[in-house]
């Protein structure tokens, strides 16, 4: 759980480095095995969506489940 504004900015930059490592694995794994990049890609994308709901809490941006999955 995110603190303070440090602890905000150390995990901007943590799903930076998740990113980076995403498209690294995009470019070098994808283009030869698909299904390879689909399992390995799993990690990096829970890790994304872990770090970017600390940051929707930490930021007070509320989503609405029900209005986005109907849509």
């Amino acid at each position: 759980m995110i603190g303070d504004d440090k602890e905000l900015q150390q995990c901007l930059e943590q799903l930076d480095r998740m990113y980076r490592a995403l498209a690294t694995l995009r470019a070098d794994i994808a283009p030869f095995n698909p299904l390879n990049f689909q399992l390995l890609a799993e990690g990096p994308i829970e890790e994304i969506r872990r770090l970017r709901r600390e940051v929707d809490e930490y930021l007070g941006i509320v989503q609405d489940t029900a209005a986005t999955s109907s849509a």
